[in-house]
């Protein structure tokens, strides 16, 4: 009998919601609905306006988030002009032309760093600094353009969403009641593998369904394999962010959204799993077409 208590006390958290989960509740109630519905019915101009929104939003809790560091941030308006140029490439030119606007805005913050150092503050971490804003929020959520110009790309935003929201809920119920191994304690304290292990689960039963009546076009095997990859990357995309919050010494990027933290906070997952999201599925429908 008193061999079971220990494993018992793991779902002690569970016996009652927390007011950080009511709160995380109750937001989801009030945005989900209207935010779901613009997914599927916005236009495309609506989606790329949007998108832009939530890039200045990102790189401007980025930025404090850096300031509160006291880390040298120099050309931060080119880091928003770099973002916003990737979203308005996506939406222009399609994939055909993210490179070169990548390539051309590594070389323009490279250059801005260049010719304003001061012998104080030396410009290889001020470089990284920028060049990590642009890559993570404007390279990432570019892709959610990219991935909404697609045939039925209304249908593939939401499968994507459906699937990091499945993931990170399980990821945190069977953290907090089965979590014994820290993931990265240094990064996220809270993260464990068995956190994890019931993420990746939930993302691949939330793809199996989801692509039954969102793509139903694909197999269950490439179902399962892009549930896999989203759920990989959208866990590390999270790791991510919690490494820039740990490096700074905060625990949420903002206050925006009440038991959920900032834009930052709430879009973490996106940043990596958009860009392969776009491509494992662009990958997958070449495979499936006769």
């Amino acid at each position: 009998m008193s061999s079971s208590l220990p494993f018992m006390s793991n779902f002690k958290s569970l016996r009652g919601p927390t007011t950080e989960q009511w709160q995380r509740v109750l937001s989801a109630i009030v945005i989900l609905p209207p935010l779901l519905l613009f997914l599927i019915y916005a236009s495309q101009r609506l989606f790329l306006l949007l998108i832009c929104l939530l890039m200045w939003m990102s790189l401007r809790e980025y930025f404090r988030l850096l300031a509160c560091k006291h880390a040298s941030v120099r050309g931060a308006s080119l880091v928003y002009a770099a973002a916003l140029a990737l979203a308005l490439t996506a939406y222009l030119g399609g994939i055909q032309w993210m490179p070169l606007t990548l390539s051309l805005s590594i070389v323009v913050l490279t250059i801005n760093v260049m010719v304003t150092e001061t012998p104080t503050v030396h410009p290889f971490p001020v470089l990284l600094h920028s060049l990590f804003g642009m890559l993570l929020i404007g390279w990432g959520l570019s892709h959610l353009v990219l991935l909404r110009g697609l045939e039925f790309g209304e249908r593939y935003i939401l499968l994507l969403c459906v699937i990091i929201w499945a993931g990170d809920a399980m990821a945190m119920y069977v953290g907090k009641g089965l979590g014994r191994h820290k993931m990265a304690p240094s990064m996220s304290p809270g993260k464990t593998w068995e956190g994890a292990v019931g993420g990746v689960m939930s993302c691949l039963l939330a793809a199996a369904l989801g692509m039954h009546f969102l793509a139903p076009q694909l197999s269950l095997q490439q179902s399962l394999m892009f549930g896999l990859i989203v759920s990989c990357a959208a866990q590390t995309s999270d790791l991510g962010e919690s490494m820039l919050k740990r490096y700074v010494g905060v625990k949420d990027s903002g206050t925006l959204i009440p038991g959920h933290g900032g834009i930052l906070d709430r879009l973490d997952s996106l940043f990596l799993a958009a860009p392969l999201a776009f491509y494992t599925l662009n990958f997958l429908m070449t495979q499936s077409a006769p």
